[in-house]
């Protein structure tokens, strides 16, 4: 009977309501119904079918990585959320016009004189008379938010909250909100509005139990708290009705355990995962992290590893045997057999082929072995292998990355001394004894061309071989294009590997080392210690080794000034950098013994005192405390041990000169070289020894560079390098004088600093801002104005700024009314726009007034936008033109603004 009415109903809608001519203006039973059923039919269903093709092709589109951590929601990929743009926007234009055709908000009228009953008078306070507009709001939002498009998202679900009452629609408009700020990182705020929820969750419906519940998970795995976000999920799980879905999360759930170190649980529910017959990977990254947990105190190992040694002669694992030597790796690993747990690492970085990921926590493993052994040049090699394939998106990334750089530098240090040692220990052979030594050098080094020609020559035979072998497939196959030709890519790819090897999608593929920048001239020759007579002679000559050994006093003394700042380097990198205590101590003692009239020796002393104070080893510690006291009694470590209050005294000059070089630093950036002068001055008098010394001589330094000639300039850097050899300064300073090598006109530091964060580092390929030609942007301060910000994509997210951007002009400028509009400057940089204003002068106001509340970039890494007005005109010729450090130039040259 109900499904009859319901049928005369959309019947009696399409063919009789027509004829009414319902408009909704008007709030009768007739509309309502007429409005209700075409709301729905003619627009909100085909919203909602857009938006369910779109979730459905992210959910085929995205492929899980099983090595990690699984998100929660397959839509915080961006990329995959790109891919469904065309249908979200369909569903926000569907779910709008629903709105806009369909809305009924006038009240219906009353009869005079009739009282109402409480059902009636709450339909009558109803904002809303038509079902389906809230659920279009709510479409509206959720299409947004999978956008990306989070302030849109948020206004759209705080309107439903703020509009509608006690509905449905509120409740879901709270959890949309929740994860609208989860994916903006704003996991506090997402958690307000969750709470909110458990507030009042006799009135939630309870069809969003299982929603809210995985939306708990969703924040806390996000933050890495793994163990929290177990009893959120777990309760999810049964709730969850389709099956892959719930597969999936239990999957994850087996991985959160794992995280927790609950590897009983662990182990028991990736069963769970294997037994629901899932996709083939998923089963196998499961069995694979089952073995992975082996429990080596509670049980046999040699069953999980007759399992491993089966799947890998199994023909569909051959792309999964890389993980499979890494869970046999682990098990190695865990029985104590750790020289048998490297060489299956090995094994498994050499059987990787296309799974990067694999091949780079592979070479982690390896390195960290290495690590804590500790044999930090063997944990170097396998750090940079790591770096050369982990994504920079992985959460480690960063700790990985600062380490490789703190052990390239240990390296470094040891090879130094290796290399002096070596040199020296030739150096003092007889003539007879060292020319041997020398061409048995020169034989090795010919073997080694020969080889590296036969090998060359072998590379190209397998190449011409390959191309004849296309060659003959294309006349074969009608000459298809390159593309469509299977057997011609794959003969491309392996043209690609035999020269290139694996290499990530990336910029600068070809380099190896791609943390560093390549200059025209060899490492040797940027630190000046290549002699050019070198560069000419034959590598397969006595000569061209006898050049580099130190025969003369002052060649040995020189040779011996490296290993003395080598091992001093040595010992610091381990104390500071790896709190290797026992190893840096080893190391100041070697200094100490070899050059025991060292001019680091009052350091030497105060860090060993410092670490055996660490280490509770009182006698020692105050042996070096005496040592202090005794031999260097006027020195600040003498007074500081014997006054602890001194120390209040070198913290309080300390921070007065940091004050005075932040000071002094804007003075140069204002071109200030006076003020720059007279600061230094007075720190070079005053405190000479302080550790800002080479930061404040800098400036000055190149303040004098703007008014000498080129010659002069490159003999002030000169000497200023020679005089802070080591330090970061003098490296900054041997860039400028490279620059001014290559004929660039360098103009300051915060310009060069700026575009060198820009440009990745290079100076050889930017062209320095002072060299642009800018007329064509004009300066015309009465024009009206527009508020910009450049972003670049790569390091923040525009749409968080431009939220936080329109947040801050509701606290302070709710008087006026802005536009916040985006837009893509480029691949790498989007624009976030402030309009209207008058002329420069208000917008100055607004520039300052943002710089000055701290709000908007509060989060936001300073090299990751830059600050600019401009004239609507010079706006459309920055989109013309693309190139921001030519407007930079301008801008620095027409606006006196703070940067």
């Amino acid at each position: 009977m109900k499904s009859l009415i319901k049928i005369f109903l959309i019947v009696f809608t399409v063919i009789v309501f027509p004829l009414t001519g319902c408009k909704t203006e008007k709030n009768t039973f007739v509309n309502r119904q007429y409005h209700n059923t075409t709301a729905y039919f003619n627009v909100y269903y085909n919203g909602v079918d857009a938006y369910k093709t779109g979730m459905k092709k992210i959910d085929a589109s995205y492929k899980d990585n099983y090595s990690l951590v699984l998100p929660v929601f397959k839509y915080s990929n961006k990329e995959a959320a790109r891919a469904v743009y065309s249908d979200m926007n369909r569903a926000i234009e569907k779910g709008a016009k629903c709105v806009r055709k369909h809305s009924i908000t006038k009240k219906p009228k009353k009869k005079a004189g009739k009282k109402l009953n409480a059902k009636q008078k709450e339909f009558q306070n109803k904002n809303e008379f038509v079902a389906w507009i809230d659920d279009a709001y709510l479409l509206i939002g959720k299409a947004n938010l999978i956008k990306g498009e989070y302030f849109p998202a948020i206004e759209t679900f705080s309107f439903i909250i703020k509009q509608y009452g006690d509905i449905p629609a509120k409740y879901e408009a709270y959890l949309w909100l929740a994860r609208t700020y989860t994916e903006m990182g704003k996991y506090d705020k997402a958690m307000d509005f969750l709470s909110k929820l458990q507030a009042d969750k006799e009135k939630v419906p309870y069809s969003l139990t299982a929603d809210i519940e995985v939306t708990y998970a969703d924040i806390l795995i996000r933050q890495g708290r793994y163990a929290d976000a177990i009893p959120y999920l777990d309760r999810t799980i049964p709730a969850t009705k389709n099956k892959k879905k719930r597969t999936r999360y239990q999957y994850l759930l087996a991985q959160l355990y794992q995280e927790a170190e609950m590897n009983n649980h662990a182990y028991e529910t990736y069963g769970m995962v294997i037994n629901a017959k899932p996709e083939y990977e998923m089963a196998f990254n499961a069995k694979i992290n089952r073995a992975s947990i082996f429990n080596a105190s509670t049980g046999d190992s040699k069953e999980l590893e007759r399992q491993l040694y089966k799947m890998l002669k199994d023909d569909k694992n051959i792309d999964y045997q890389d993980q499979i030597y890494y869970a046999l790796a682990k098990i190695a690993y865990l029985n104590g057999n750790e020289k048998e747990a490297i060489e299956l690492y090995k094994t498994s970085t050499k059987v990787s082929k296309e799974n990067t990921y694999q091949k780079s926590i592979s070479y982690l493993a390896v390195a960290d072995i290495y690590f804590a052994r500790p044999d930090y040049e063997n944990a170097n090699m396998y750090y940079d292998s790591t770096i050369t394939y982990l994504d920079s998106e992985h959460p480690d990334y960063k700790d990985i990355k600062r380490k490789t750089d703190n052990l390239n530098k240990l390296v470094l240090n040891l090879r130094t001394i290796a290399t002096e040692d070596s040199l020296q220990r030739v150096a003092t052979m007889s003539v007879q004894d060292r020319n041997t030594f020398i061409d048995n050098i020169i034989k090795q080094v010919v073997a080694e061309e020969n080889l590296k020609k036969e090998l060359e020559a072998q590379r190209l035979r397998d190449m011409a071989y390959n191309r004849q072998q296309a060659s003959q497939y294309e006349n074969s196959s009608g000459g298809k294009w390159y593309f469509y030709n299977p057997a011609m890519i794959s003969m491309g790819a392996a043209d690609f590997k035999s020269q290139w090897g694996d290499r990530k999608n990336e910029d600068n593929w070809r380099r190896k080392n791609k943390t560093e920048v390549n200059w025209e001239l060899s490492d040797e020759e940027q630190d000046g210690t290549t002699d050019s007579t070198k560069l000419k002679l034959n590598n397969k000559t006595r000569e061209f080794y006898m050049v580099d050994l130190p025969v003369t006093d002052s060649a040995i003394t020189e040779s011996n000034n490296k290993i003395e700042q080598a091992y001093y380097n040595l010992a610091t990198i381990y104390f500071e950098k790896f709190a290797d205590e026992p190893k840096s101590i080893e190391t100041y003692n070697i200094l100490l013994s070899r050059f025991p009239n060292t001019e680091k020796r009052l350091m030497v002393y105060y860090s060993m005192f410092k670490m055996y104070t660490l280490e509770k080893n009182t006698p020692k510690a105050n042996e070096f405390k005496n040592k202090i006291i005794a031999e260097y009694p006027e020195s600040d470590y003498a007074k500081i041990l014997l006054n602890p209050e001194y120390y209040k005294t070198l913290d309080a000059m300390a921070n007065k000169l940091n004050f005075m070089y932040k000071a002094t630093y804007q003075y140069f950036i204002n071109e200030n070289c006076a003020e720059v002068e007279t600061n230094y001055t007075y720190v070079n008098n005053e405190f000479s020894e302080s550790k800002l010394m080479p930061k404040f001589e800098l400036l000055h330094t190149l303040c004098r560079g703007r008014s000498a000639d080129t010659v002069t300039f490159k003999s002030i850097l000169t000497d200023y390098i020679e005089k802070y050899k080591g330090t970061d300064e003098a490296e900054y300073a041997n860039e400028v004088l490279f620059a001014l090598d290559r004929e660039f006109r360098v103009v300051n530091l915060a310009k060069i600093e700026e575009l060198k964060k820009e440009f990745g580092g290079d100076i050889d390929n930017i062209q320095l801002a002072d060299s642009f030609d800018i007329s064509m942007y004009n300066y015309n301060p009465n024009a009206p104005h527009c508020y910009v910000i450049v972003v670049n994509n790569q390091k923040a997210d525009e749409n968080l700024i431009a939220y936080d951007l329109r947040n801050f002009n509701l606290d302070y400028y709710d008087f006026l009314t802005f536009d916040v509009t985006t837009e893509m400057l480029s691949a790498s940089y989007n624009v976030i726009k402030v309009t209207p204003f008058k002329n420069a002068k208000m917008v100055s106001n607004y520039y300052e007034s943002v710089i000055i509340s701290g709000e908007v970039f509060e989060n936001i890494d300073s090299d990751a936008y830059r600050t600019y007005i401009m004239t609507e005109d010079n706006y459309k010729k920055l989109f013309e033109d693309k190139n921001i450090a030519r407007f930079q130039q301008f801008f620095e040259a027409k606006y006196t603004l703070p940067h």
